[in-house]
């Protein structure tokens, strides 16, 4: 029996660089020679691509909000009709689950951003313990660093990731142990506590906490931020502009009036 001959390498026409990838040329990257006739010829031996993939994960977290959404208003209208509920509460807890972890995954990929833009004066310690606790207290500290947050903001802020972090866990860490029920907010029977939790109300909330951020931090990181992350920061707003508004006609204000 011979082994199958590996495939021809793809052939390529460029580079498509999209939303969020930064390019960079390494060292030795680029050169430029003179050929027989004297001519500059300039040859791009190779490059770095970085993706942000931060305003992605809120454009999933909105695409499932709104999915959860939908569920729920078709979940009220079965229940205020004595229909059965139960495929509609399933997809309402799958909607709004996928929706939360995706704008806590939104704070994952800032902290990524905004630790990489960051001299290593301006790192937060990483603890060797990445419990959820551990992990929020974590990211908070470091895009206080990044973003330049005075106290009263960083307590803002540890107060929302300490929520966003207690939802995330209890799904992508979940227990399958028995446990006491909780009473649904809606339909009020007794459901295991997860489908009490991941509901289109919660979820609203958490994802809106996540685009507000994505907003907040950045307008403060251009006015009171290091200068590493001012970049990111434009980005962010940016790319983050049309989320925003569109969250303010579909769910209403998106900031509370204090809240930059």
């Amino acid at each position: 029996m011979t082994n199958a001959s590996a495939p021809p390498p793809p052939k390529t026409a460029g580079f498509h660089i999209t939303r969020g990838v930064a390019l960079r040329i390494p060292v030795g990257g680029l050169t430029l020679t003179l050929d027989d006739d004297g001519e500059a010829k300039m040859e791009l031996k190779g490059l770095l691509l970085r993706l942000d993939t931060s305003v992605h994960w809120l454009e999933i977290a909105t695409d499932h909000l709104a999915q959860a959404k939908t569920a729920h208003e078709s979940m009220a209208a079965a229940h205020a009709d004595g229909k059965g509920t139960g495929d509609l509460l399933q997809s309402t807890f799958k909607a709004a689950m996928q929706a939360i972890v995706a704008g806590a995954t939104f704070f994952e990929a800032l902290y990524a951003a905004s630790r990489d833009c960051m001299p290593p004066g301006r790192l937060a310690p990483r603890a060797s313990d990445r419990s959820g606790a551990k992990r929020s207290a974590l990211v908070t500290e470091q895009l206080k660093r990044s973003f330049g947050l005075k106290p009263r903001k960083m307590a803002d802020l540890a107060s929302v990731l300490s929520e966003v972090y207690r939802f995330r866990d209890e799904a992508v860490h979940p227990s399958s142990s028995f446990g006491t029920p909780a009473v649904h907010p809606m339909l009020g029977v007794m459901v295991e506590r997860r489908f009490a939790m991941y509901t289109y109300p919660n979820a609203q909330l958490l994802v809106r906490a996540a685009l507000a951020y994505c907003k907040i931090l950045p307008t403060i990181g251009k006015k009171d931020g290091p200068k590493e992350i001012q970049e990111l920061a434009q980005y962010l707003l940016t790319a983050g502009e049309p989320h925003f508004n569109l969250w303010d006609k579909t769910y209403g204000p998106l900031l509370d009036a204090t809240a930059a």
